[in-house]
């Protein structure tokens, strides 16, 4: 079991010492996890970055109802494809940016994302597919290029 001494500090009421606790990522999970469920939103804005926070701290975070803390979890490269299919849906419109630039996202989200009526999603979810591997690239252009499927009139 890790060593929590160095962390007990985690408990102050000090935002400024807890947020230095949320970013480190030498932070243990069991912190993180008591970290993620504190009152200020930039403290699990900070857990929703750190490297070391587990698959179940993000998929709580991404059900926050402060948009910046959902916005890190799509920023978060550890997190798992569904939350980042989940969050392409949320609401506020930074989160889908969010989504639009993490290179982790399923691929038919990128798509979906790359033709958002949002010019700035839309740009944002270009330039990730910019830095897909050439022969992904190639093949999710051609797929744009592609017209839809039209129902009739």
């Amino acid at each position: 079991m890790a060593d929590t001494k160095p962390f007990e500090t985690s408990e102050s009421d000090q935002v400024h010492v807890r947020t230095v606790v949320a970013t480190n990522p030498n932070t243990p999970e069991p912190v993180l996890k008591k970290l993620a469920q504190d009152d200020s939103a930039v403290i699990r804005r900070h857990v929703a970055l750190n490297p070391r926070s587990t698959v179940e701290i993000l998929q709580l975070l991404a059900k926050d109802a402060d948009a910046d803390v959902r916005l890190a979890v799509a920023e978060n490269p550890n997190s798992p494809a569904d939350l980042l299919i989940e969050l392409s849906k949320d609401e506020d419109d930074d989160v889908k940016l969010g989504v639009a630039e993490n290179p982790n996202m399923p691929e038919a989200i990128l798509l979906e994302l790359s033709q958002s009526d949002n010019p700035f999603i839309k740009d944002r979810a270009m330039k990730t597919m910019g830095q897909l591997p050439a022969d992904v690239q190639e093949r999710l252009k051609k797929e744009i290029a592609q017209p839809q499927d039209r129902l009739p009139h």
